[in-house]
């Protein structure tokens, strides 16, 4: 019987047996959806940074930095892309062994440990992160092994060696991504709160917290990595941190506003703004858990509090608090906007909340296999229901056929002509994905991009440009590009969809980009078919996937530059029919896209204005109809789309535009001035009396205006013929 013992003791897997059995399960399963190339976002940025060792955007993650370029010297197949993404799958393989081992820690029933990791597991959100080259994965690997380490210390956290591992994760994980600072109070309340029946004194406190923060600062001094590499001027050199008022400016955020998430502002404060923070989240973390995983945790609440058998050691001081302060106190915080673009972003800054509402899950699933056979049958249907959102969701989360980025980059470098310099105005995926095929793949060295921001690629515009004013770059910029345009001798493009972006030149049509009229190119010659003809745009290969582009603000956010650019083509070439369509496929691409619709409203004017000057009244129409239905709050495409409406003899619809954009803008001249003229045609003369005389208060020099008032007076007191 005693070596039966033992034969059973050999053969059970040890906690850390089974927490390496689940990091291999999901670097498995990571490996089967892993973005192959660049994504969206900032990932082309990351991946260069890594292969050139560079200073990324602020805070400049050092220590992702310095891992990725670990990872893709030891691996030294495949592209640097797939390398530096490879890193992703590690970290967050990592991550879900450490819970696992956590889970264990804290003594919960294996079938809800099991239960737990399949939530938190196979959350969309979290594969999706960890499947691309980004910081987020690594910041959620020191969230769970900070976890585990509370599991391994529980009741004893204040003690010198747990304090010590914590803040050395902390710190280390402080190089990578400061949200990781709102787990703390988490932890350390919890501590606080698991010792109660044997509180640390005040000199065990002191004692713990100099440990704490000096091991936090040890991890911390991997940012001396920042002003190191600034001095060689690496390619990417964000903020240039080479002396102390620059490294703070970087390290501190001072150009998001530091305490401020995004660029963008803050939403509305007060109780409302509150209230829809809240919202926000809660609609995030329903979408990931699903049904399944929702139940679980209402149990798993449930058995915390009320201290039911199955709810392991560590209670749910830990998971609530973590849930707490990194997902609504986070949210509310930083007040970020409640728009499409800023949702799109945060997603991410959730994945350390999730892993307290995967224990919590876990909880109830321990709870649930606790209450008997029933209890396990109903643990098991649970367990074949969670996977649903990331089966249901599989276009969100699954990356192995996702190349939009690379051919998005790919087919920009492809429009440049050699020695070409390109000014890019605006656009994350344009900068990052540039970077990545410029300096990581180093294609095309004959290229020289510029940033128009002046904060990714090397500036153009003078040390002093980021202390100007708003008109004083803007009047800098105007300078330097225009000096490039007329004397560098080389091609100058901007990535842009404002053709006046440099006054004083023609920027035509050339592909996805537009060219300065004439720079660099000997008697501007052309190509045999020109670039806004079908030569270029055939030469372009564009694998955009819809149904990405439904789930992720930032893939849909790129894709629709297509469609635009090509129908803006089709319009300069006169086939109008067809720009129209590409534009309303645009407009379907992305509608809730901050820049699409206007965009989109602008390129349908331009196209109704040509059409106009042809006196083609059909498309013209079709082309403001376009404009009003993206822009309804436009009132000059209301009255330009009554003039078609008018030529067309539509007149009771000519006469609802009109006043609708009179509705818009009370005090258009033109738009009085045109109803009149429409009244007057279908002989309403009072009417065409009372708009006349409207117009003529407006613009009272305007004697045309008057001068009709008053022979529309007459007709309407039947004195004579107008």
């Amino acid at each position: 019987m005693e070596s039966l013992d033992d034969s059973n003791k050999s053969t059970k897997l040890t906690p850390g047996t089974e927490a390496a059995a689940v990091a291999g399960v999901f670097f498995c399963l990571g490996l089967w959806g892993m973005a192959p190339s660049v994504s969206f976002g900032d990932s082309g940025e990351f991946i260069a940074a890594a292969a050139t060792l560079s200073v990324p955007h602020a805070p400049g993650y050092p220590l992702y930095c310095l891992l990725a370029r670990a990872v893709g010297t030891m691996f030294p197949w495949a592209t640097w892309a797939y390398r530096v993404n490879l890193l992703s799958v590690l970290c967050g393989a990592g991550a879900m062994g450490f819970f696992w081992a956590a889970l264990r820690r804290a003594r919960l029933h294996p079938a809800g440990a099991l239960l737990g990791l399949v939530v938190l597991g196979l959350s969309p959100l979290r594969l999706h992160t960890s499947l691309q080259a980004e910081v987020f994965s690594l910041n959620d690997l020191f969230a769970a092994a900070a976890v585990w380490i509370f599991a391994c210390y529980r009741g004893r956290v204040f003690q010198d060696r747990p304090m010590a591992a914590l803040g050395l994760c902390l710190g280390l994980g402080g190089a990578n991504h400061h949200t990781l600072a709102f787990m703390v109070p988490a932890l350390l309340v919890s501590g606080w709160l698991h010792s109660r029946e044997d509180p640390p004194s005040p000199a065990r406190l002191a004692r713990s917290a100099a440990l704490l923060l000096a091991f936090t600062g040890l991890g911390l001094l991997t940012y001396a990595y920042l002003p190191l590499r600034a001095r060689l001027s690496p390619p990417l050199d964000w903020g240039h941190p080479v002396d102390l008022q620059r490294f703070l400016h970087v390290l501190l955020r001072k150009d998001y506003g530091s305490f401020s998430l995004t660029v963008e502002g803050a939403s509305a404060g007060g109780w409302s703004g509150l209230q829809a923070q809240a919202a926000r989240y809660l609609s995030s973390v329903g979408s990931e858990l699903g049904p399944a995983g929702l139940l679980l945790l209402l149990l798993g609440l449930f058995a915390a509090a009320r201290r039911l058998p199955g709810r392991g050691e560590v209670g749910w001081h830990l998971p609530v608090l973590l849930i707490l302060m990194t997902g609504p106190v986070f949210l509310m915080l930083g007040s970020p906007p409640l728009d499409p673009q800023t949702t799109g972003a945060l997603q991410r800054f959730q994945l350390m909340s999730l892993l307290g509402l995967g224990w919590l899950a876990a909880v109830g699933g321990s709870w649930l296999a606790s209450q008997g056979r029933s209890g396990l049958v109903a643990a098991a249907l649970t367990l074949a229901a969670a996977p649903l959102p990331c089966v249901l969701r599989s276009a969100s989360w699954h990356q192995r056929t996702d190349l939009a980025a690379l051919d998005y980059g790919r087919n920009l470098l492809r429009t440049l002509p050699p020695r070409s310099l390109l000014f890019i105005d605006g656009g994350d995926d344009t900068f990052y994905t540039l970077a990545y095929l410029l300096y990581g793949e180093r294609r095309r060295p004959d290229i020289e991009p510029h940033d128009r921001g002046g904060l990714v690629f090397p500036s153009p515009y003078g040390p002093d440009f980021r202390r100007l004013t708003a008109e004083g770059k803007t009047e800098r910029r105007r300078e330097v590009e225009a000096a490039a345009a007329r004397g560098s001798g080389r091609p100058v493009f901007y990535s842009t969809l404002d053709e006046n972006i440099l006054p004083g030149f023609e920027l035509p049509l050339w592909g996805l980009l537009r060219r300065v009229g004439g720079s660099g190119f000997a008697g501007d010659r052309r190509p045999a078919d020109s670039p806004t003809g079908p030569v270029l745009w055939d030469s372009y290969v564009d694998r955009t996937e819809g149904s990405k582009a439904q789930a992720h603000y930032r893939y849909r956010a790129l894709v629709p530059v297509y469609p635009v650019m090509r129908g803006l083509a089709d319009a300069a070439r006169g086939d109008y029919p067809r720009a129209l369509l590409r534009l309303r496929l645009a407009d379907a691409l992305g509608p809730d896209v901050r820049w699409v619709r206007p965009s989109v409203s602008q390129a349908a004017q331009w196209i109704g204005f040509l059409a106009s000057l042809r006196q083609d009244w059909e498309p013209a129409g079709q082309a403001f109809l376009l404009a009003t239905q993206v822009q309804p709050e436009a009132a000059d495409s209301w009255f330009n789309l009554g003039v078609t409406l008018d030529k067309r003899r539509r007149y009771g619809e000519a006469e609802s535009a009109y006043l609708r954009g009179v509705a818009l803008n009370p005090s258009s001249f033109q738009a009085y001035y045109n109803l009149g003229a429409l009244y007057w045609g279908q002989g309403r003369w009072s009417e065409s009396m009372d708009w006349f005389e409207k117009a003529h208060s407006l613009q009272p020099e305007e004697t045309g205006a008057a001068r009709f008032a008053e022979r529309a007076r007459r007709a309407a007191r039947g004195e004579a013929a107008p």
